[in-house]
């Protein structure tokens, strides 16, 4: 899965926009292709510094997500994995993430569970997380 400090990223972004504060106001939500709300992404790009300055500090203020030195030692089980996108609202789970691999495989585990890991093979499946997710190949 994704590292400590982008878990931090994503849980201080969704947390920034939920506020609907200033920093919200400088993202649009977009849709997927049956015209669900998608991820967010930022309106204009000169608004990326104010926003990182934003996140930043949101990031720097989180405490609540955990240690980075978990109960483990050792490389991660997502090591070998690229995040690449990211919803808190799924059926059944806290959160599921997707990735793909350096071979461009692509992967969902959901709540970070490595045992969960699997490999999509989808071709809609696929497509649909690459229009959500903005990845681009």
């Amino acid at each position: 899965m994704a590292s400590f400090a982008q878990e931090k990223e994503m849980k201080a972004h969704l947390l920034l926009i939920e506020e609907a504060g200033t920093y919200a106001g400088y993202f649009s939500q977009g849709t997927n292709g049956d015209g669900d709300p998608s991820a967010y992404y930022l309106t204009n790009d000169s608004d990326k510094a104010a926003a990182d300055t934003l996140l930043d500090a949101k990031v720097a203020e989180l405490t609540e997500i955990g240690s980075e030195t978990a109960a483990g030692e050792g490389p991660s089980d997502f090591a070998s994995y690229t995040p690449i996108h990211f919803d808190d609202d799924v059926a059944g789970a806290d959160y599921r993430a997707w990735f793909v691999n350096a071979d461009g495989d692509y992967f969902k585990a959901d709540n970070g569970n490595s045992d969960d890991i699997t490999e999509i093979s989808d071709a809609d499946e696929i497509a649909t997380l690459l229009t959500d997710s903005g990845y681009i190949v």
